[in-house]
């Protein structure tokens, strides 16, 4: 389990979390998800270890990552957006990467750059920036390691390789594991995502699991936003689409993120099973 205490922490002199608290469960694959700017490339380094709280505490399975200890560092992976590739071959890099890795599965690296279609002849830093991206995915998902920290990993890769990414992911999911995705492409992920949690204004402001989110909402197309239990809604060309406060067999995660941003006090209403107010058309999400 990862925890963060009444964290604290910036750049420069404004504040970019100031008293954040969360906590990371083993099991999951979180979604973390937040405007541009929100800090969640941070908050992932600040779980790491990369980058030091001015105040408070983190803490990842028993350990402080800020201290960097081997062990910690070997139970950790954490793939950034543009992952700087190595001047060497995947075979040269496994041997010096491996060893320091106690539960790597070679065989499996070896699996998924077959499925990625990568070539292993060439330098790694001679690579496209998407095969560059699908090496440094495969790395971590034959890591064994317990905390992935995946900073938008679907960017730069085309069509077939976000379906082979998923289902490479969903086979690492394991009820000792931590998973974090930090993603704008919700759509890409959204078949993983379990839980989600929002970051607005240096807050965890909105958590919930696929069950709880299906159990009281729903999206769907609708011509007019009268008479229905509408939570938020964003104008299209046939109607809007529509966050509604009942079960349903389809969930946009998109608008989820929209209303914990825009509308937090419907959203936390609809949440609770508590009757909602009409919405209006200008209250629309923008």
């Amino acid at each position: 389990m990862i925890t963060m205490d009444a964290v604290t922490f910036g750049y420069g002199k404004r504040p970019l979390f100031e008293g954040l608290s969360l906590t990371f469960k083993p099991g999951g694959c979180y979604g973390l998800l937040g405007l541009n700017g929100a800090g969640k490339t941070s908050l992932l380094k600040l779980a790491a270890g990369a980058l030091l709280p001015a105040s408070g505490s983190v803490d990842a399975f028993g350990r402080t990552p800020g201290r960097r200890e081997a062990a910690h560092l070997a139970d950790l992976c954490f793939v950034p957006e543009d992952p700087a590739p190595p001047a060497m071959t995947a075979a040269q890099w496994l041997d010096r990467v491996a060893v320091f890795r106690p539960r790597f599965d070679r065989l499996r690296f070896n699996a998924l750059m077959r499925e990625f279609e990568l070539p292993a002849e060439r330098k790694v830093s001679a690579w496209s920036y998407g095969q560059r991206k699908k090496f440094a995915l495969a790395g971590a998902l034959a890591s064994g390691a317990r905390m992935l920290f995946l900073d938008e990993p679907t960017n730069g890769l085309d069509i077939p390789s976000k379906g082979q990414f998923r289902r490479a992911l969903s086979a690492m999911q394991d009820p000792e594991r931590v998973i974090v995705l930090s993603t704008h492409q919700v759509r890409d992920l959204e078949s993983l995502i379990d839980p989600v949690m929002v970051i607005h204004q240096g807050k965890a402001v909105f958590e919930a699991g696929a069950e709880e989110l299906a159990a009281g909402l729903s999206t769907a197309r609708i011509p007019e936003l009268a008479g229905r239990p509408v939570v938020a809604a964003r104008r299209d060309a046939v109607g809007y689409s529509a966050l509604l406060a009942e079960p349903g067999p389809a969930l946009d995660l998109e608008l989820v993120f929209e209303a914990a941003v825009q509308a937090p006090a419907r959203l936390r209403a609809a949440m609770a099973g508590q009757a909602i107010a009409e919405l209006k058309p200008e209250e629309a999400l923008v």
